[in-house]
């Protein structure tokens, strides 16, 4: 055992070894998580550039072009396809991150019986993998609404929270799926409706506006609403309902806290199923 340096108390030393141990696995599951999604793939990582286009070309074609849908309040060229971006840089790393890490303590359960480590690790790696994807949707977000003359302003200045805000959001929910369905195998089975109901109970292809307004305060229910509102809103200097912001707070400390305290909370049952 290495010596504890003077001055420095064994909680703390023992708390940063361990925040340490937590880095080094997480590093080396991110890396193995990258190599496998991507392993015989002739595009390799550009399917990570791939996803976000293709997915915001089918959505802009059938819905800002064919069924003409135009976003109120958003009066500019390609307004829709702003709207349409908006939405899909949270949606698509949030599915991305829920349908990898709703089976990953699962799909390594034999992994977690013969070599303990910290089961969080799982999870948090199918969060981390969503990264990439989600830094692509905001950088084409941010670069095309320029082009558009939307922007800059000085409320981008709040984006680094609502990134963070949805990473806390989705490790969250991450960690109650995974366990949940750890314990409970039919859980895994309705993630993939929920995730469908769930895209349009949001305001992604369809702006708020069109819904009447006494619907609006329900879409405050729906927590991936509230982060689209809120970006929407921050980028696009789009209206929202009164309250989206202290809602994605209360969904954040929720999700977040809550799903952390859940995990942890399990972590004896999940010991004694392996």
């Amino acid at each position: 055992m290495k010596p504890i340096k003077a001055g420095v108390p064994a909680a703390t030393h023992g708390q940063a070894t361990g925040a340490r141990q937590l880095w080094v696995l997480w590093r080396y599951w991110m890396r193995r998580e990258f190599k496998t999604r991507y392993a015989g793939s002739v595009l390799g990582l550009a399917w990570a550039f791939v996803q976000p286009l293709a997915s915001l070309a089918i959505f802009y074609v059938l819905f800002g072009l064919v069924l003409a849908v135009r976003v109120p309040g958003l009066d500019v060229n390609n307004g829709y396809l702003l709207h349409l971006l908006a939405g899909l840089a949270i949606w698509l790393p949030f599915t991305d991150a829920i349908g990898r890490g709703v089976g990953s303590l699962a799909a390594y359960e034999d992994f977690l019986r013969k070599q303990p480590m910290p089961a969080e690790i799982l999870p948090a790696v199918s969060v981390g993998g969503s990264l990439l994807v989600l830094g692509i949707g905001y950088g084409l977000l941010l670069v095309l609404s320029i082009g558009q003359g939307v922007g800059p302003f000085l409320s981008w200045a709040w984006l680094p929270l609502l990134v963070l805000a949805q990473v806390v959001l989705t490790f969250g929910l991450t960690l109650v799926l995974s366990m949940a369905h750890f314990l409970w195998r039919d859980v895994g089975s309705t993630v993939g409706f929920a995730l469908q109901l769930g895209f349009y109970l949001t305001p992604i292809v369809y702006p708020l506006a069109q819904v009447p307004e006494r619907f609006h305060i329900w879409f405050l229910l729906n927590p991936v609403a509230c982060l689209v509102l809120a970006v929407q809103s921050v980028v696009l200097h789009m209206p929202v309902p009164q309250g989206t912001a202290w809602a994605l707070v209360v969904w954040v400390v929720l999700l977040g806290g809550g799903g952390w305290w859940f995990f942890r909370s399990m972590k004896p049952v999940l010991g004694e199923a392996l």
